[in-house]
């Protein structure tokens, strides 16, 4: 792994957290929850069961997988700092309807502008394609085996807002889902 590389990717991730919690502050109120546990037992789950399938292949969480070379370095690094845009101008986008649990919020919106026009769930897309690219850059199992537990956590959220969603607005968000893919634009 290339130092410079993955200093960067460590910023990105350090700047993001902290604009993240500077901006949860900055909400409506809450007027319904979804599963508050459901995607981190989910993530969990997938953890221990890499853990287990790692210790009978005899693999270790640690085991390197690649050196990283300057120019795919450059590459994550693009991929991380283009994902962290990517949750941030939906953060943005979403403004104040914002939650980190499934929630809905008081007079809510559906958005369906900005990054919500090419991907019903952006920070999703982000978070996938900035995880994506630091496991990538760290080249050991590990990297991959927390990539493939964010993504089984994000899909069961999703599930759950989708369910929210449909509930509260079911003409709106049954349209919206017939045009706009859930988390890979144009795809998926």
């Amino acid at each position: 792994m290339t130092d410079t590389t993955w200093v960067f990717i460590q910023w990105c991730w350090a700047a993001w957290l902290v604009y993240w919690l500077v901006m949860a502050f900055a909400n409506k109120r809450t007027v319904e929850r979804g599963g508050f546990i459901g995607y981190r037992l989910v993530a969990g789950i997938v953890i221990v069961g890499l853990v287990a399938a790692g210790r009978l292949l005899h693999v270790s969480s640690h085991s390197q997988l690649w050196q990283t070379p300057l120019g795919l370095g450059v590459v994550t690094d693009c991929m991380v700092l283009g994902g962290a845009a990517f949750t941030v101008w939906a953060r943005i986008t979403l403004g104040r309807n914002w939650s980190g649990e499934v929630t809905f919020k008081q007079d809510h919106e559906l958005i369906e502008s900005g990054p919500y026009a090419l991907a019903r769930h952006p920070i999703y897309t982000g978070l996938i394609l900035m995880a994506l690219g630091t496991a990538i850059n760290y080249g050991r199992a590990i990297g991959f085996g927390l990539f493939v537990a964010l993504c089984a956590g994000l899909w069961w959220k999703a599930r759950q807002e989708e369910r929210i969603m449909s509930r509260h607005f079911p003409h709106a968000y049954a349209e919206y889902k017939a045009h706009v893919s859930a988390v890979i634009p144009f795809v998926l």
